[in-house]
């Protein structure tokens, strides 16, 4: 039940994180998420938190030792997860 809390926090935190990116703010100023666009320091922040509730959750599972590192593991197919699933990936036409 920790691991998945802490996939959790670890998702949404990259999802937020995405959301009020520099180049993804004006994109999403335009989609439902524009409450999220309007304050993204605060959502920083928010998703920051997020990571520490995560990594003390690995950490209460694992260990204080290894939880950073199992964070790094856990937080790399989630991220790979969300660019897959967020961008257009479509080859190049070589004109």
């Amino acid at each position: 039940m920790i691991l998945i809390i802490a996939f959790g926090l670890i998702l949404i935190a990259s999802y937020g994180l995405y959301l009020v990116s520099t180049k993804q703010i004006q994109k999403t100023l335009r989609s439902k998420w524009a409450i999220l666009a309007k304050q993204p320091k605060t959502i920083r922040y928010i998703a920051f938190i997020f990571i520490l509730i995560a990594l003390c959750c690995l950490s209460h599972y694992f260990g204080n030792s290894i939880a950073i590192v199992a964070l790094c593991l856990f937080s790399t197919p989630i991220i790979f997860g969300l660019i897959l699933s967020i961008n257009d990936l479509k080859p190049k036409v070589k004109s």
